[in-house]
């Protein structure tokens, strides 16, 4: 598997990536928001751990996560951008239906009224001119 075909499957799976950053923030924002009233109370040789201690952690993990999330939207600009740099404009259609829109081979022939060995060589071309960017 060239490189281009690694970095076009990252770009299939991130989008799965950045939703789930998202929902953990979001669930993390309703725990905040729900949460009992957090005890200070030292517990058997422990300190004692203050509320405002315990929201701060939360609010640093809330943002770690959300600039996690910015850099993983960011990489999938990046990695779209090499999409535009195919010459070909149907297959950067390809590319795109297949990696960015997670289309089925079969809806993205039936939209662009190809055969499936066209669907295949176009493809596969693409891919290969991505390398060759990559490469220089």
């Amino acid at each position: 598997m060239g490189k281009a075909s690694q970095l076009l499957d990252e770009l299939k799976n991130l989008d799965a990536d950045i939703q789930s950053r998202i929902d953990e923030v979001r669930t993390l924002e309703a725990g905040l928001l729900s949460s009992p009233k957090w005890s200070s109370d030292k517990i058997k040789g422990g300190k004692p751990v203050k509320v405002d201690d315990v929201y701060a952690q939360l609010i640093v993990l809330k943002e770690s996560i959300e600039q996690d999330t910015n850099e993983a939207i960011n990489r999938k600009l990046e990695l779209s951008r090499l999409i535009n740099k195919v010459s070909n404009p149907k297959e950067r259609a390809i590319l795109r239906m297949t990696y960015i829109l997670k289309q089925y081979p079969e809806d993205v022939m039936e939209h662009l009224k190809i055969s499936q060995s066209t669907y295949y060589r176009l493809r596969k071309h693409a891919t290969e001119e991505i390398d060759i960017f990559l490469e220089a």
